[in-house]
């Protein structure tokens, strides 16, 4: 009987990605099922009773380093979470002012670097808000059909969670109180104010209808649609990437109907997924992510797809030059729209890999749309990076951290309810059930 060290087994495993690694642990508990059932049964095995018990208990370590590099994926969804409400908070401040030399009148010669507190918080605008929603509705959606077998589909879960984000940007007059909400966070205060909601966003979900990705309901190509979707990367994480892909095109599709601002959730969705669950590199992920797109989704629109190409390889290119990062920026756009957002991201954390900072405060430092480029680029930077490469003095002051990992969390553990389960979580069904957190259920 040979077997090896703990150690020796998480070296040998550590280079598995997150699918390899679920299903080693797989394997893993089906050979200690299998060990335990020969231990019960001993006149059965050729093994003695002491060889048994090693084996099983050797197995049972090898389980716990499996979790513990499980736990390195758990990270890297934290830090893309926080990644984005920190990218979100740094730029808001300097959203509608007008110039670089603006921005450096007020904060310095390098921009904006720390954030600007109110009440010792970094504010998070819409951005964030809109993503959190966008957690919220898809957990929901997995619990209810862990529950009862039945659920909308992802995107109409989504589209769920939406309404209730709109909900709280109304005044408490125009609530709709007889609304059945589902999303748990809407009651919580620090979301039931507006910072700076876009207009395409609220009159889309004011409407009677949804947009999909064959039925229009405006011709918006803005960042509204890409900016909020990076938990469909997190959540799907062992579907095909063209899935994924997809459902972030048509979660953006909900509120923006433009070719332009449909294309690049479904690339952004791509990205977020490769480098949280794919073991590669920035400039790696980028590139599969394009080649997912070319493969299977360039067609939705041909013409506004060779746009977007272009967009993003002047990004990549730009990104390994040596000029000025607000001359760079410059020429790839404001950041308005969703396509130049993208590109604005993706400019900043291929020039800055190594540097959550210093990709961050150079994708918010220009005259364009600063808090939804910032929030692009940390949620990038976090799946790339981890929650533990993030300073802590970017997360120690934003607003709503515990919330945003708290979500961060429940999106990537396996649902802990069932519908014959005898030993619920009580506090995620107060969550994801009830839509009403009860803290007294915690554990």
């Amino acid at each position: 009987m040979e077997m090896i060290s703990p150690n020796t087994f998480k070296e040998n495993n550590k280079n598995k990605n997150y699918d390899e690694l679920l299903k080693t642990k797989s394997e893993l508990k089906e050979k200690i099922k299998a060990l335990e059932e020969q231990l019960n049964n001993f006149s059965s095995s050729i093994h003695s009773k002491e060889d048994l018990q090693l084996m099983i208990d050797m197995n049972k370590s090898y389980l716990v380093e499996i979790d513990n590099l499980l736990n390195l994926y758990l990270d890297k969804v934290k830090g893309c979470l926080i990644g984005g409400a920190i990218g979100d908070a740094l730029g808001y401040p300097i959203e509608f002012i007008r110039s670089v030399d603006s921005i450096k009148n007020i904060y310095g010669e390098n921009g904006i670097t720390r954030y600007k507190l109110t009440d010792g918080k970094a504010i998070i605008s819409d951005d964030t808000q809109m993503t959190l929603f966008t957690a919220n509705g898809l957990i929901w959606g997995n619990t209810r059909y862990n529950l009862r077998g039945i659920a909308p589909t992802p995107v109409d879960c989504i589209y769920l969670a939406y309404q209730d984000w709109y909900q709280t940007q109304l005044s408490n007059y125009a609530k709709d109180k007889e609304k059945n909400k589902i999303s748990w966070i809407a009651d919580l205060p620090e979301l039931n104010v507006e910072r700076a909601p876009g207009i395409t966003c609220l009159n889309a979900l004011s409407g009677t209808e949804k947009g999909t990705l064959d039925k229009k309901i405006n011709d918006s190509k803005g960042c509204g649609g890409i900016m909020r979707v990076a938990p469909i990367g997190l959540f799907f994480s062992n579907d095909n990437s063209h899935k994924i892909g997809k459902f972030g095109a048509e979660a953006a599709a909900l509120t923006h109907s433009h070719p332009l601002g449909i294309i690049p959730a479904y690339v952004f969705s791509v990205l977020i997924n490769t480098l949280t669950y794919k073991n590669k590199s920035l400039e790696e992920a980028v590139n599969y992510s394009l080649e997912v797109f070319k493969d299977n989704f360039k067609d939705y629109n041909k013409k506004e797809s060779k746009i977007f190409l272009d967009l993003i390889n002047k990004a990549i290119y730009l990104s390994k030059k040596d000029l000025d990062d607000i001359n760079a920026i410059y020429e790839l756009g404001q950041g308005w729209i969703a396509e130049e957002a993208l590109a604005i991201a993706i400019y900043s954390c291929l020039k800055y890999p190594d540097n959550f900072e210093k990709a961050i405060v150079c994708s918010v430092n220009h005259d364009g749309d600063s808090d939804s480029t910032g929030s692009i680029a940390g949620n990038i930077m976090g799946a790339l990076l981890g929650l533990k490469n993030i300073p802590e003095y970017y997360i120690n002051d934003l607003e709503l951290k515990d919330v945003i990992l708290e979500l961060a969390e429940d999106l990537f553990v396996d649902c802990p309810v069932s519908e014959y389960g005898t030993n619920n979580d009580e506090y995620w069904l107060s969550k994801y059930l009830y839509c009403k957190r009860d803290l007294t259920k915690k554990k």
